[in-house]
C-alpha cells in the first residue's frame, strides 16, 4: 500500500481506482453491521485498493475517523500495537500494556481501523482484533491479509482476479472497455501512451493480454507500462514465452502469473535498475531519492546514476511514488520487495547494506539535532518521525550487533527530540535501557544515554528511575564535558521543580543557563532549562523575571530557528500575560504555541497549550467553551500517559471548578463530553477557531477547502497583512517554505494576488462564501 500524508491517514494514491465497484460495495455493505471483514486475496489482487477505496466511502459514518496502519514494515509481532498507537495518535500510551490502552483509548469512540498487510502477523493481529472489538463497542476493523484472521465473527470478502472479457467481447469496443481488467489495462497504458486508443483493430490482443495475466491486477499494471516501448504483439509474444517457462520457477508458487510477470519485469530492467531493485529492500518502509542514493551507491552503482534507475523502476512500476506534503518518497510492493530481497540475498550484500542503511540514518539523526536559522526544524523533525520504521531498523541492528551498540547508544541519545520533543517517549525508554545494557559505563556515549533515559523517564513521570539514573551517572563521574555535566545539573534542577523545590530547583537550572554557551548540545539543556525556569519563577508569583527569561529564551530560538522550544516560550509568556489579568494576551499566546506544537504531535505541550486556553475562556465568560478545551486536556493526559507538573494539575483544578461553579450540571457535563470526544487534534482545531461545536459534535468550516491544514495558516497570516519574511518569523520556517505555500494557494484558488487572498481568508473567517471569488 501507498503510504499517508501523516500518520494513521488513509493512503493518497497517485494512480485511479479502477473496477473493482462490486468488490468496494460488498465492503462498505459488511462494515455497516460487521464489526471486522477481512479482504483476502493472493498476491497483486489489490486487496490494499479495494480495502482503502471502501474505507475512504465510509469515514463519515465513524465520528472519530478511519485510521490507517500499515503493516508491511512490522517484522516483529511485539512492535504491532506500537503501530497501532502510532496511528492512532496515540504514540506513548502510558505504562499499561500496550493493548490495555488502546482498548482503553478506543473503548468509547466511532472508529474504523484499517490493518492493512496482516498476513505475516497474522496470530498477533486476530488476537489483537479480538481483544479491541471486545472492549470497544463502537469499534470496526478493516483488515487485508492473504489469509484470514481467524477471529469469531470476521466477515471474509475473498478477493478474485478481475473479470475477463467474454468470448464475444470483442465484438463491441464499447463492450470490451467496460471489462474491468481490460479497463485497468487501458487506464495504465494510457499514463504511458496517451494517444493510444481501444479500437477495433486492436481489441482482440487487448483482451488476449488481459486473460494471459489472469485478470490480476498488478500483473496487468506491470505490462501495461511495456506499452511504451512495445507494440502489443510483441507483448503477446514474449508472454507466451515467460509465463510458459517461468510459471513452475517463481518463488510465488500459488500464483504463478504474477511471479512470472515479476521475473519478466525484471529481465526487461536495465542492469542499473536490476541492481538498484536487489537493494532498495534494505529500507523497511518508505525512502526518497537521497536515502535511495546514500544507502545505495557504490561503485558498482555511482550515486549520480541511482536517481535515473530509480525513476526507470518507477516508469516500469517496480517502485511506487507516493506523495508526501509538497515532496516525493517511494516504496516497494510486498511481492516486488521480496523478489529484490531474495536477490540481495544471494548477491551477499545484505549486511554492507544494513551498515550503509545504519549510517545513512545515524546521519539523518544528527542533523534533526542540528537547528539553525536556515534549518525547518517542523519539517525536518516531521520527516525523521515519519521515518521512524527505518530508524527503528537501524536501532535493532545496533542492539543485535556488538560491533554497533556505541553506534546505537549515540544514535539513540541523539534522537532526544524524537523522544522528547515528538511525543515518542515509550520507543525512546526501550531503545535507550536496551542499548545501556549492553555496554559497560564510563563513556561518554553511556553517560549521555544514561542522561537521556532520565530525561524520558522524567517526561513519562518515573522520578524514581529518574533519580536512580542520574545518581548512577553522577556517580560514574562521566567524561564528555561541561555541557554533559550541565544536562546532569539541569535534570536534576527538573526533578527539584516537579517535586515542589522550587528555589533549589531554580539554583541548579539558573547555573545552567548562566554558563552554558553555545555548544554541540544546546538544544537539549539550555532552552529547555530556560523554560522550566520560567515556570518555576511564575509558580512562586515572580512574574517580572519570568517575563524577561522567556523573552530571552525566545530570541534565542529565533536566533538558532529553534521553533519547538520558542513555541514553549510563548506559551510562558501566555502564563505571565494570565497571571498580569491580560486573558486575551494570554490566549493568542497560546494559540501561536498550538499553531507550532501540532507539527511535533508535542502532546504535553498541546495539552498545557489547552488548559490556558480554558483559563482566558473562563476570564472572558465563556465556561461552557473552556468546559470543552479542559475535558478534552484531561483526555491527552490520559490517553497520553503524560506526567503534569503538580502546581500545573493544581492550576487546571482551580480553572475546572470554576467552570462547575459558571455552568448548570447538565450544561457542565455536556461540555465535558464534546471535549471528550474531539480527539487531540480536533481539540486543536476548536481551540484555533478552525472548528466550532454543534449538537455535540464537531462541525468543519468546510469554506476554507481546498487548502491543507498549513496554507490555511500562512492564508490567514497574508489575510493580516504579513509579508513572507514576516509569516516564516511567525511559524519559524524558512521563507522558501512559506514562498511555495503561497504560490500554492494562489493556484488552488485561481487567483493571481496576495490582495485576493488576504480577502478570500478574511471572508472565510466571518463565515462567508465557500467558494474562491476571483477579484
Amino acid at each position: 500500500m501507498s503510504g499517508r500524508s501523516g500518520t494513521g491517514e488513509l493512503p493518497v494514491e497517485v494512480t485511479s481506482f479502477v473496477g473493482r465497484k462490486e468488490e468496494v460495495r460488498q465492503v462498505r455493505r459488511l462494515l455497516q453491521a460487521s464489526r471486522l471483514v477481512t479482504v483476502t486475496g493472493g498476491a497483486g489482487i489489490g486487496k490494499s485498493r479495494v480495502a482503502v477505496e471502501a474505507a475512504s466511502g465510509v469515514r463519515r459514518a465513524f465520528a472519530d475517523g478511519v485510521r490507517f496502519v500499515e503493516l508491511a514494515g512490522v517484522s516483529d509481532p511485539g512492535h504491532l500495537e506500537e503501530a497501532v498507537a502510532q496511528a492512532l495518535d496515540l504514540a506513548d500510551p502510558s505504562d499499561r500494556p500496550d493493548v490495555e490502552a488502546l482498548a482503553d483509548h478506543l473503548r468509547d469512540r466511532q472508529t474504523l481501523l484499517l490493518l492493512d498487510t496482516c498476513e505475516h502477523l497474522v496470530d498477533a493481529c486476530a488476537r489483537l482484533a479480538q481483544t479491541l472489538l471486545e472492549s470497544s463497542p463502537e469499534l470496526r476493523i478493516l483488515a487485508t491479509s492473504r489469509q484470514s484472521l481467524g477471529v469469531p465473527g470476521e466477515h471474509i470478502v475473498a478477493l478474485a482476479p478481475m473479470p475477463l472479457p467474454g468470448p464475444r467481447a470483442v465484438e463491441s469496443v464499447a463492450v470490451l472497455a467496460r471489462c474491468d481488467s481490460v479497463a485497468l489495462f487501458l487506464e495504465r497504458v494510457t499514463a504511458v501512451d496517451p494517444h493510444y486508443t481501444l479500437t477495433a483493430g486492436n481489441a482482440a490482443q487487448v483482451a488476449e493480454v488481459c486473460a494471459r495475466l489472469d485478470g490480476i491486477p498488478l500483473a496487468i499494471e506491470l505490462v501495461a507500462v511495456r506499452m511504451r516501448t512495445l507494440p502489443i504483439g510483441r507483448i503477446l509474444g514474449l508472454l507466451d514465452d515467460r509465463l510458459w517457462l517461468l510459471s513452475g520457477l517463481t518463488a510465488d508458487r500459488r500464483h504463478p502469473t504474477v511471479g512470472a510477470t515479476v521475473e519478466w519485469s525484471h529481465e526487461l530492467c536495465t542492469d542499473d535498475e536490476r541492481l538498484l531493485w536487489s537493494r532498495l529492500p534494505v529500507f523497511v518502509s518508505t525512502f526518497d531519492a537521497a536515502a535511495a542514493e546514500g544507502v545505495c551507491a557504490d561503485g558498482a552503482l555511482p550515486a549520480e546514476r541511482i536517481l535515473p534507475a530509480l525513476l526507470g523502476l518507477v516508469d516500469k512500476s517496480i517502485v511506487i511514488p507516493v506523495r508526501r506534503g509538497e515532496g516525493t518518497v517511494y516504496r516497494l510492493l510486498d511481492i516486488i520487495r521480496e523478489y529484490g530481497a531474495a536477490r540481495l540475498l544471494e548477491s551477499g550484500e545484505r549486511e554492507w547494506l544494513r551498515r550503509r542503511h545504519l549510517r545513512h540514518y545515524l546521519e539523518l539523526a544528527h542533523r534533526g539535532r542540528k537547528v539553525g536559522p536556515d534549518a525547518d526544524q517542523v519539517e525536518l523533525w516531521g520527516r525523521i518521525r515519519r521515518d521512524w520504521p527505518n530508524i527503528r531498523a537501524a536501532l535493532d541492528l545496533c542492539a543485535e550487533d556488538p560491533a554497533e551498540h556505541e553506534t546505537g547508544l549515540n544514535m539513540a541519545s541523539t534522537l532526544w527530540y524524537l523522544w522528547i520533543a515528538c511525543g515518542m517517549l515509550r520507543e525512546g525508554h526501550h531503545h535507550l535501557e536496551r542499548l545501556l545494557a549492553r555496554c559497560l559505563p564510563g563513556t561518554a556515549s553511556w553517560s549521555w544515554a544514561t542522561l537521556i533515559l532520565a530525561y524520558v523517564a522524567i517526561a513519562r513521570g518515573h522520578l524514581d528511575e529518574a533519580r536512580l539514573l542520574l545518581e548512577r551517572c553522577r556517580r560514574a563521574s562521566p567524561p564528555g564535558g561541561d555541557t554533559l555535566r550541565l544536562l546532569l545539573l539541569k535534570l536534576s534542577g527538573t526533578l527539584a521543580v516537579i517535586e515542589g523545590d522550587l528555589r533549589g530547583g531554580e539554583a541548579r537550572l539558573s547555573a545552567v543557563v548562566d554558563r552554558l554557551g553555545p555548544g554541540p548540545h544546546l538544544p537539549e539543556v539550555l532552552l529547555p532549562s530556560m523554560v522550566e525556569l520560567g515556570l518555576s519563577l511564575i509558580w512562586r508569583g515572580e512574574t517580572a523575571a519570568s517575563r524577561e527569561v522567556f523573552l530571552r529564551c525566545r530570541r534565542l530560538c529565533e536566533e538558532q530557528g529553534n521553533a519547538w522550544a520558542r513555541a514553549y516560550a510563548d506559551y510562558g509568556l501566555g502564563l505571565v500575560a494570565m497571571a498580569e489579568g491580560d486573558a486575551d494576551r494570554a490566549a493568542s499566546h497560546a494559540r501561536d504555541s498550538l499553531r507550532v506544537k501540532r507539527h511535533f504531535s508535542d502532546a504535553m505541550a498541546i495539552v498545557l497549550c489547552l488548559e490556558l486556553l480554558a483559563a482566558a475562556a473562563v476570564d472572558r465568560g465563556e465556561p461552557a467553551r473552556a468546559g470543552r478545551l479542559l475535558s478534552a486536556a484531561r483526555t491527552g493526559w490520559r490517553d497520553k500517559g503524560l506526567l503534569g507538573y503538580p502546581l500545573m494539575v493544581e492550576d487546571s483544578a482551580r480553572c475546572a471548578e470554576l467552570v462547575r461553579r459558571s455552568l448548570s450540571r447538565r450544561d457542565y457535563d455536556q461540555a465535558a463530553r464534546e471535549g471528550a470526544a474531539l480527539g487531540l487534534e480536533g481539540a486543536i482545531a476548536y481551540a484555533l477557531g478552525e472548528e466550532e461545536a454543534a449538537g455535540g459534535a464537531v462541525r468543519r468550516d468546510a469554506g476554507w477547502a481546498p487548502l491543507t491544514r498549513r496554507e490555511r495558516e500562512v492564508a490567514e497570516l497574508v489575510a493580516e497583512g504579513l509579508t513572507n519574511r514576516q509569516i516564516a518569523h511567525r511559524l519559524m520556517v524558512v521563507q522558501r517554505t512559506v514562498d511555495s505555500h503561497v504560490e500554492h494557494i494562489l493556484a488552488k484558488l485561481g487567483f493571481s494576488a496576495r490582495a485576493q487572498v488576504a480577502a478570500w481568508a478574511t471572508r472565510r473567517r466571518l463565515g462567508g462564501s465557500a467558494a474562491p471569488e476571483n477579484a
